[in-house]
């Protein structure tokens, strides 16, 4: 969610027209100044007051409502990082290469969809993925509005056998796993999608 979200903010932010391109920066600057976990506190404390009252309840009365907003928070928090990374990656397209496209008679859609982003992704791999496994860490977060993740689980058995030390050592090497693991697949990938960035910056030219 916070991938599709943050690379829209990214095309608008770099749009020539300024009803995207300010709102964008208005939104990222806005969200990346603010800490994540005000995000989390927001969504389920404040959200559901600002919706009507009978929908208000709903929430309310919705058992993983804490996990609804703890996605909603991570990913509007995550999403701004993200704009940042996408947009760097889109900048640092050729410029030959979005003219080649614009002769082949590709309208801008398509540019970006056939050209642009597959070059962008494949140079931001790395940083995206970093910022991936940050914000999958990030979950412990969730904790605070009670959502049932991890370290939130580890809590909970810890009250119920007093087994502090064993439980709380399993999640740090499940967290280490999961962690170390993506950002295995993240260096396996970035070899495969590996470019010369000075030669393709040399054919742009």
């Amino acid at each position: 969610m916070s991938l599709c979200v943050g690379t829209a903010l990214a095309v608008m932010r770099l749009s020539r027209f300024w009803f995207l391109r300010i709102p964008a920066k208005f939104y990222v600057e806005t969200v990346r100044n603010i800490p994540g976990l005000f995000w989390l506190l927001f969504f389920y404390f404040v959200f559901p007051e600002l919706l009507p009252f009978g929908l208000r309840e709903k929430l309310h009365g919705y058992a993983y409502y804490s996990v609804i907003a703890g996605i909603l928070g991570l990913s509007l928090d995550n999403s701004a990082y993200v704009s940042d990374i996408v947009r760097t990656g889109l900048m640092a397209v050729p410029r030959g290469h979005v003219e080649a496209a614009v002769s082949t008679g590709l309208n801008r859609f398509q540019q970006f969809r056939y050209i642009i982003l597959p070059e962008a992704f494949r140079i931001i791999l790395p940083p995206l993925g970093t910022r991936m496994i940050h914000n999958f860490k990030n979950t412990s977060l969730c904790m605070v509005i009670t959502a049932p993740e991890l370290t939130w689980a580890t809590q909970q058995v810890e009250s119920i056998t007093f087994r502090g030390l064993e439980v709380t050592f399993m999640a740090t090497v499940f967290y280490l796993f999961v962690a170390f693991t993506a950002a295995r697949i993240i260096i396996r990938y970035e070899k495969v999608l590996k470019i010369d960035v000075a030669s393709v910056r040399r054919a742009g030219t």
